[in-house]
C-alpha cells in the first residue's frame, strides 16, 4: 500500500473502488416507450408471398403514426441474400410489409422503426420452419 493510501484510510479506498467499478457496469439505454406487436399472414409460413403487420403503440396505447418501418429478413442457410422491404402505414400505428420468404428454413425478421421525433425501435422475430409452398 502506498503512503498516500495509508493516510487516506479505508473509507477513501472504498469510495475510490466504488467510483472505479461504475465504469464496469452497463449503462441503461434510453429506449422509447413503444410497444411493438406483430402478425404474420399466412400464419403457417410457406415459401412465397407473406405480409408482416406491425403495430406501434406509445404510452397509454396511443398509435405511433408517421414512423418509417423497415424489414430485413435472414434465412438460417449461409450465403443467402437478405430479404429487404419497407412498410406502408395502413391505419394509425399499423404498418404492413409485403415480402416473400425465398426459401424454406428458419428465418429471423429484423424490424426497425424510425419514430417521429428521432427515436428508434428494433425487434427480432423468429419464424421457424418455413415450409415449401404447396
Amino acid at each position: 500500500m502506498t503512503p498516500a493510501a495509508r493516510r487516506a484510510g479505508p473509507g477513501a479506498v472504498a469510495l475510490l473502488a466504488v467510483g472505479l467499478s461504475g465504469g464496469c457496469t452497463k449503462k441503461a439505454v434510453d429506449r422509447p416507450a413503444v410497444d411493438v406487436t406483430w402478425t404474420l399472414s399466412p400464419a403457417a409460413a410457406t415459401v412465397g408471398p407473406a405480409t408482416l403487420t406491425i403495430t406501434l403503440r406509445g404510452p397509454a396505447g396511443v398509435a405511433v403514426s408517421a414512423a418509417t418501418v423497415h424489414l430485413e429478413g435472414h434465412v438460417s442457410h449461409p450465403g443467402m441474400a437478405p430479404v429487404i422491404a419497407d412498410a406502408t402505414e395502413r391505419a394509425p400505428g399499423v404498418y404492413e410489409v409485403p415480402f416473400a420468404f425465398t426459401m424454406q428454413g428458419d428465418w429471423t425478421l429484423i424490424v426497425r422503426a424510425a419514430l417521429p421525433g428521432g427515436g428508434q425501435v428494433e425487434r427480432r422475430i423468429t419464424v421457424a420452419n418455413v415450409r415449401p409452398a404447396g
